[in-house]
């Protein structure tokens, strides 16, 4: 059999991509029934970025709570009701934007400061 440098090139690319793997996600070792040690990169895991959620979730609720604060609760629901009358995404956006207990504490608590 007759080996080019490119076969050869295939060959070490495939190594050095099975070295990244190992150093990146780590390995697990083993040895098979003909006692040659084998390593293997363990699997790949899909990883929620559990603290940006939260973040993103607190901060959506600082916001309703500003605005809450910055128009007032009168002016506030009609505006939300505007947009309950409105199209189908406008009536969703009604929904999530409404005054929840959560709002409503976080504007208790910061609306003194800012008035």
């Amino acid at each position: 059999m007759v080996y080019t440098k490119q076969d050869f090139n295939a060959r070490l690319n495939t190594v050095g991509g099975k070295h990244s793997k190992l150093v990146r996600r780590g390995y697990t070792s083993g040895v098979d029934k003909n006692g040659i040690i084998i390593t293997k990169p363990k699997r790949a895991r899909v990883r929620l970025p559990v603290k940006g959620l939260v973040l993103m979730v607190f901060s959506f609720f600082c916001f309703k709570a500003f605005m809450l604060i910055a128009n007032g609760p009168d002016t506030y629901n009609d505006r939300l009701a505007t947009l309950q009358n409105g199209t189908v995404i406008e009536t969703m956006g009604a929904k999530v934007l409404s005054i929840d207990p959560a709002t409503q504490f976080i504007a208790d608590q910061v609306g003194p400061y800012l008035r």
